[in-house]
C-alpha cells in the first residue's frame, strides 16, 4: 500500500515499527559513477516532536548497526510542505527449483514485509504487511 507521509508521520511510523519488530535497513545513495549502500539493523534515535516543521524539528535520526555492532548515524531531513512516498508491501522472494529448467517462482512472505521510501531506502521488517499497515 502506498502512502504520502510528512516527516513527523514518517518518524512516528519508524519509531513504532523499530520498537515493536526486528527491523533492518538497506540505503542506496546514487553517485556520479555508481552508488553507495549502507545496511544493517536499525534503531530510531530521534524523531520530530511536533507536526510543525521548524528548523531542528524536521530530522529523523537513525542508527544503523552492522554485524560487528558498530553503528553509523543516518539522518532523514524533511522539507517544509514536503512528503515522502512510502510503500508497504510483503517481502518478495524467488524460489529456485534445483531440478527445474530455469523455472523461478516469485512468492510473497507472510511473516516479513518491506517499507520503501522513494526507492532509496528499504526497511525490512519481521512482521506481516497488515501489522505494519496498522501502525500507519
Amino acid at each position: 500500500m502506498k502512502h504520502e507521509l510528512k516527516i513527523y508521520e514518517l518518524g512516528k511510523l519508524l519509531e513504532r515499527v523499530t520498537e515493536a519488530y526486528n527491523t533492518s535497513l538497506l540505503a542506496k545513495i546514487n553517485l556520479s559513477g555508481g552508488w553507495m549502500t549502507l545496511q544493517g539493523q536499525v534503531e530510531v534515535k530521534s524523531i520530530p516532536t511536533d507536526k510543525v516543521v521548524l528548523k531542528g524539528n524536521n530530522i529523523i535520526g537513525l542508527i544503523v548497526k552492522s554485524t560487528e555492532g558498530v553503528g553509523t548515524e543516518l539522518k532523514i531531513t524533511g522539507a517544509k510542505d514536503g512528503k515522502f512516498e512510502v510503500a508497504i508491501a510483503p517481502k518478495k522472494v524467488i524460489e529456485i527449483h534445483t531440478g527445474g529448467l530455469g523455472l523461478q517462482v516469485q512468492k510473497e512472505k507472510t511473516d516479513e514485509c518491506t517499507i520503501k521510501i522513494d526507492d532509496s531506502m528499504i526497511f525490512t521488517v519481521k512482521a506481516s504487511a497488515a501489522d505494519v499497515e496498522a501502525l500507519v
